[in-house]
């Protein structure tokens, strides 16, 4: 019994918290560790601006509740297995193979890599609503690269 009571203590205190913390977050996102930025920046196109730093998990539109705390501070690891690369953005198309994350937000699971400043690229021209030149059809496989990180709250 006294178990129960503490897991309902805690399961009440995270939904009150969820939605007034929730506020303070700008998104959420599996932040890739330095190796694996540096892999992906090896990736980008000469004169680019270089991101390779995120997956959103939860984009500032849908950042109206905060993650399970299973979720948070969570480590590991996720495969890239397509690369895109239009004129104004390169991304690079996740697997998140059995992890059961929650996405809310993202088209698609991807880690926007670089921008081409000289065209006015934007590291949201990485999402599905930028067609025709981001779809599912217009990543090229590649030999899957792991990439390794931690879901994490990024304050406003």
């Amino acid at each position: 019994m006294k178990l129960l009571l503490e897991n309902w203590r805690k399961y009440v205190n995270e939904v009150s918290m969820g939605f007034d913390m929730a506020k303070s977050i700008e998104y959420t996102a599996f932040v890739l560790d330095e190796t694996s930025h540096q892999k992906l920046a090896a990736l980008a196109p000469e004169g680019w601006k270089v991101y390779a730093h995120h997956m959103t998990v939860i984009n500032p539109l849908n950042q109206k509740q905060r993650l399970p705390s299973q979720w948070l501070e969570y480590e590991g690891c996720i495969n890239i297995v397509g690369i895109a690369e239009g004129q104004h953005v390169m991304t690079a198309l996740v697997d998140l193979g059995d992890l059961p994350l929650p996405m809310k937000g993202p088209e698609y699971p991807h880690i926007t890599i670089a921008t081409n400043p000289e065209a006015g690229g934007k590291p949201s021209m990485s999402n599905w609503k930028y067609k025709p030149e981001f779809s599912e059809g217009n990543f090229r496989q590649i030999e899957p690269i792991e990439v390794c990180g931690t879901i994490e709250e990024v304050p406003k």
